[in-house]
Protein backbone atom coordinates (compact mmCIF):
# COMPACT_ATOMS: atom_id res chain seq x y z
CA UNK A 1 0.00 0.00 0.00
CA UNK A 2 1.33 3.37 -0.96
CA UNK A 3 2.21 5.64 2.08
CA UNK A 4 -0.12 8.72 1.88
CA UNK A 5 3.26 11.15 3.24
CA UNK A 6 6.29 11.24 0.93
CA UNK A 7 9.90 12.73 1.52
CA UNK A 8 10.12 15.99 0.15
CA UNK A 9 13.35 15.68 -2.78
CA UNK A 10 15.92 17.99 -1.96
CA UNK A 11 17.57 19.59 1.05
CA UNK A 12 15.68 20.69 3.82
CA UNK A 13 14.15 24.20 3.75
CA UNK A 14 16.69 26.88 5.24
CA UNK A 15 13.82 29.38 6.77
CA UNK A 16 10.81 29.07 9.35
CA UNK A 17 7.71 28.85 6.76
CA UNK A 18 6.12 29.93 9.69
CA UNK A 19 8.01 33.28 10.38
CA UNK A 20 8.40 33.38 6.10
CA UNK A 21 4.66 33.56 6.09
CA UNK A 22 3.90 36.19 9.09
CA UNK A 23 6.23 38.20 7.15
CA UNK A 24 4.34 37.92 3.74
CA UNK A 25 1.28 38.90 5.29
CA UNK A 26 2.55 42.38 7.30
CA UNK A 27 3.59 42.94 3.31
CA UNK A 28 0.16 42.26 1.65
CA UNK A 29 -1.25 44.53 4.87
CA UNK A 30 1.19 47.54 3.88
CA UNK A 31 0.74 47.16 0.04
CA UNK A 32 -2.17 45.22 -0.89
CA UNK A 33 -2.08 41.81 -2.99
CA UNK A 34 -1.56 44.00 -6.29
CA UNK A 35 1.06 46.31 -4.67
CA UNK A 36 3.44 43.53 -3.72
CA UNK A 37 5.87 42.84 -5.83
CA UNK A 38 7.60 39.13 -5.24
CA UNK A 39 10.52 41.20 -5.11
CA UNK A 40 9.04 43.00 -1.61
CA UNK A 41 7.57 39.70 -0.52
CA UNK A 42 10.99 37.36 -0.87
CA UNK A 43 13.10 40.68 0.62
CA UNK A 44 10.66 40.69 3.53
CA UNK A 45 10.17 36.55 3.81
CA UNK A 46 14.19 36.80 3.36
CA UNK A 47 14.49 33.85 0.61
CA UNK A 48 14.60 33.63 -2.90
CA UNK A 49 12.09 33.26 -5.14
CA UNK A 50 13.00 29.71 -6.09
CA UNK A 51 12.29 28.67 -2.57
CA UNK A 52 9.10 31.13 -2.70
CA UNK A 53 7.89 29.23 -5.47
CA UNK A 54 9.12 25.70 -3.60
CA UNK A 55 7.65 26.19 -0.14
CA UNK A 56 4.33 28.30 -1.03
CA UNK A 57 3.37 28.11 -4.66
CA UNK A 58 3.21 30.81 -6.92
CA UNK A 59 1.80 34.79 -5.50
CA UNK A 60 -1.67 33.54 -5.75
CA UNK A 61 -1.01 30.28 -3.45
CA UNK A 62 1.16 32.75 -1.20
CA UNK A 63 -1.75 34.93 -0.50
CA UNK A 64 -4.46 32.35 0.00
CA UNK A 65 -2.29 30.74 2.46
CA UNK A 66 -1.39 34.07 4.46
CA UNK A 67 -5.55 34.26 4.49
CA UNK A 68 -5.60 30.92 5.87
CA UNK A 69 -2.97 31.92 8.68
CA UNK A 70 -4.92 35.05 9.82
CA UNK A 71 -8.11 33.71 10.11
CA UNK A 72 -7.10 31.16 12.35
CA UNK A 73 -4.34 33.57 13.60
CA UNK A 74 -4.88 36.88 14.82
CA UNK A 75 -8.87 37.05 13.44
CA UNK A 76 -9.69 33.29 15.50
CA UNK A 77 -10.60 35.73 18.55
CA UNK A 78 -13.40 36.95 16.71
CA UNK A 79 -15.05 33.42 15.93
CA UNK A 80 -14.67 32.46 19.43
CA UNK A 81 -16.43 35.97 21.12
CA UNK A 82 -19.05 35.86 18.21
CA UNK A 83 -20.09 32.43 20.04
CA UNK A 84 -20.80 34.18 23.16
CA UNK A 85 -24.84 33.99 24.56
CA UNK A 86 -24.72 37.46 25.30
CA UNK A 87 -23.84 40.85 23.23
CA UNK A 88 -21.78 42.05 26.80
CA UNK A 89 -19.74 38.98 26.79
CA UNK A 90 -19.27 39.40 23.16
CA UNK A 91 -17.73 42.55 22.96
CA UNK A 92 -16.07 42.49 26.21
CA UNK A 93 -14.14 39.43 23.79
CA UNK A 94 -13.23 41.90 21.41
CA UNK A 95 -12.34 44.20 23.12
CA UNK A 96 -10.22 42.95 25.84
CA UNK A 97 -8.76 40.64 23.54
CA UNK A 98 -5.05 39.99 24.10
CA UNK A 99 -3.52 42.00 21.43
CA UNK A 100 -2.16 39.20 19.42
CA UNK A 101 -3.41 41.11 15.64
CA UNK A 102 -0.74 43.81 16.12
CA UNK A 103 2.61 44.42 14.40
CA UNK A 104 5.26 43.32 16.19
CA UNK A 105 8.01 46.48 15.57
CA UNK A 106 10.46 43.81 13.94
CA UNK A 107 7.87 42.35 11.30
CA UNK A 108 6.43 45.67 10.47
CA UNK A 109 10.26 46.89 10.27
CA UNK A 110 11.47 43.46 7.59
CA UNK A 111 8.38 44.20 5.46
CA UNK A 112 10.01 47.73 4.54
Amino acid sequence: MKSETSAQPGRPRAFDTDVALERAMHVFWAKGYEGAALSDLTRAMRINRPSLYAAFGNKEQLFRKVLDRYMNGPLAFFQKALAARKARDVIEQIFLAPPTWRVTRELQRDAW
